[in-house]
């Protein structure tokens, strides 16, 4: 989590708030949450080139209780990691990995030479340039977990989940022991609203590591949230905060304030976005400050 790990957290605001609130915070949804990023289709550079931000796409309205969560990557950003040999998009960018997978100790300098070429294509905004290289590495080696979950992540970001799904399962395949590649199955999930499997894939990760990786807690909140499991995604999203001491994704304070919301804790929902405040960005901080005060006020 920045580290740059990203909970994005979908809001649908209440039908007691303004529409001009309720706008401002799918807004927020969209900047904070899930669905509402997907990567540009063009091949040129479209954003600064360390912060590649692709546009927004419209939200599904569908409903919890008349509120939504939904737990998905924000526009991604790419960070090389060349330590652990991979460029990773949010949110598993902050993940602790043990060890690097035992596949991709055995990968070629080709297929890396044209990983890399891919991450530093999407560095650049370069997104078909990306897809093509991360393609090619895969190709020349097909148990190269961290380039198949690139990839599945990429194309997750494009909205081509079948694809994305394939990609991220090869990963899986190749080494079933991956967290990684749990994950990113699991973010597509909760992209596509099947949250039964968003929940057995984030506890599967969760059983690979249950110490050091808050993004499984998020998934498996999330789901457990959107399952009617209001106490035990509580559990969860406070294990993820336990973890990510050092508060660099304070958006799961958003999802504990929805799992508040859902559970009739008003005063605590009001203490969570009040925490997530703290370490907000101007803009979403601006945004998630209209609706609070609207709440305030009821």
């Amino acid at each position: 989590m920045r580290r740059q790990t990203v909970l994005l957290i979908t809001r649908l605001a209440s039908g007691a708030a303004s529409t001009l609130i309720r706008n401002a915070i799918f807004s927020v949804a969209c900047t904070l949450l899930l669905t509402c990023s997907s990567l540009g289709q063009g091949g040129g550079r479209t954003t600064p080139p360390n912060n590649p931000s692709p546009p927004p796409i419209p939200p599904q309205q569908v409903g919890f209780d008349e509120q939504h969560i939904k737990l998905e990557s924000t526009a991604p950003r790419a960070v090389i990691k060349t330590e652990r040999d991979n460029c990773f998009l949010a949110p598993l960018t902050g993940i602790q990995l043990p060890t690097v997978g035992v596949t991709t100790l055995q990968v070629s300098s080709k297929a890396k030479k044209n990983y890399a070429s891919g991450c530093n294509a999407f560095r650049d905004g370069k997104f078909d340039s990306a897809e093509e290289n991360f393609r090619k590495a895969v190709n020349d080696e097909p148990k190269y977990v961290a380039a198949w979950v690139t990839l599945g992540q990429l194309l997750a970001g494009r909205q081509k989940l079948d694809d994305a799904k394939t990609a991220c399962s090869s990963a899986q395949s190749a080494d079933p022991m991956y967290l990684p590649a749990h994950l990113c199955l699991a973010d597509i999930a909760a992209r596509s609203g099947h949250w039964d499997d968003a929940l057995k894939l984030s506890s599967r990760a969760i059983e690979i590591d249950p110490s050091n990786n808050p993004v499984a807690y998020d998934y498996n909140a999330a789901a457990l949230l959107n399952l009617h499991q209001a106490p035990q995604a509580e559990k969860n999203a406070l294990k993820a905060i336990e973890i990510d001491r050092n508060h660099t994704d304070p958006r799961v304070h958003f999802l504990l304030a929805q799992i508040y919301e859902a559970e009739g804790e008003h005063d605590k929902e009001v203490a969570e976005l009040r925490e997530y405040l703290k370490y907000a960005n101007p803009t979403d901080a601006a945004m998630v400050k209209q609706y609070l005060s609207q709440l305030e006020k009821k």
